[in-house]
């Protein structure tokens, strides 16, 4: 079944089919990433209780008075807390030059992780996460939404791994201690600041982890997805869907064997001056110290190792530094 350019993916088989059609939809998986690095799933199996209760609260942080949410900027470098107005351009992670993003972000991550040591060997990468007082209602539903996604991610990462031809479990002993992060981005109405040419919710970009899951409403402000022939396809609304989209870190993993495609969110709209979404962003990520080079079932005499191995934290450092806007 497919949407059009972005493919729709039923997950049943994999939770409840046998491993034949465990394996068919895995074949099915690497045919559609090979063609676009974006999916449509369903039967995923997250409560959409946990995204709608994750988007009320996120709601009424967003909508408390800036000085309060100020005390939320991070302070120690850690991508944690409230990322304010025009400091952030998505777009500049792909050398891409724009104005800055129209959006704030909450940010948070490392709800758990398999192995508290970690915490200590690289503490910017495995740091606490700031929760606002004045919403206290946000911690346990950001959480829930975290450890639903996490769970999620765990099972593509196995389902990946057999795509690729690999052992079940090859890519999930590589994210035992995920650094994966949760971005609640507020994308504010038309009302409250016209967009400059070329300004954009998010701009242009590829996301740079190993994939993301997305929960979004949707809206005239909306994703799209750069198509083959150079065109912005807009990403299917379809009821009790996630996206799922590969990141550069997989796509290198892969090596180039899967696709990582520009996408951006549009501007808010002059035709609905009052549109205002909240995207839930699950950036999955492998432990902080692993390894990102080619695997071998990647690799042959035709199509040889394209990437240096790099860490990581290393990898992701530089998109972060990237990410940022100065002042």
């Amino acid at each position: 079944m497919t949407t059009g350019f972005i493919p729709l993916v039923d997950l049943e088989p994999w939770f409840n089919g046998d491993e034949p059609a465990r394996l068919e939809l895995a074949q099915q998986v690497d045919a559609h990433l090979q063609r676009c690095g974006f999916l449509v799933v369903v039967n995923h199996g997250i409560e959409q209780s946990v995204m709608s209760d994750t988007r009320a609260a996120a709601t009424e942080f967003f909508h408390t008075p800036e000085p309060d949410k100020a005390k939320l900027t991070s302070t120690n470098g850690a991508y944690r807390g409230w990322v304010g107005a025009g400091k952030e351009s998505n777009a500049a992670t792909y050398g891409i030059d724009t104005p800055p993003d129209l959006k704030e972000t909450f940010a948070f991550a490392c709800v758990d992780v398999e192995n508290e040591a970690v915490r200590t060997e690289h503490p910017s990468w495995y740091a606490p996460n700031l929760w606002p007082e004045n919403v206290p209602s946000l911690q346990p539903v950001a959480e829930a939404f975290w450890r639903s996604a996490r769970d999620l991610a765990d099972e593509l990462l196995q389902l990946f791994a057999l795509a690729l031809g690999l052992e079940q479990n090859h890519l999930l002993d590589r994210c035992r201690n995920s650094t994966a992060s949760v971005n609640l981005n507020w994308y504010w109405p038309y009302t409250r600041q016209d967009p400059v040419e070329g300004q954009f919710r998010i701009g242009p970009h590829t996301d740079f982890g190993t994939f993301t899951i997305l929960d979004r409403q949707p809206g005239m402000g909306g994703l799209q997805v750069l198509d083959d022939d150079g065109n912005w396809v807009d990403a299917p609304t379809v009821d009790g869907s996630l996206i799922v989209n590969t990141g550069d870190m997989l796509t290198q993993w892969a090596n180039d064997r899967w696709r990582s495609n520009e996408h951006r969110v549009l501007p808010p709209a002059v035709d609905a001056p009052n549109e205002e979404l909240i995207s839930l962003v699950f950036f999955h990520e492998p432990d902080a110290d692993a390894m990102i080079e080619p695997f071998e079932t990647c690799v042959s005499a035709e199509n040889p190792a394209r990437y240096e191995p790099i860490a990581s934290m290393d990898y992701l450092a530089e998109k972060f530094a990237a990410l940022a806007v100065s002042d």
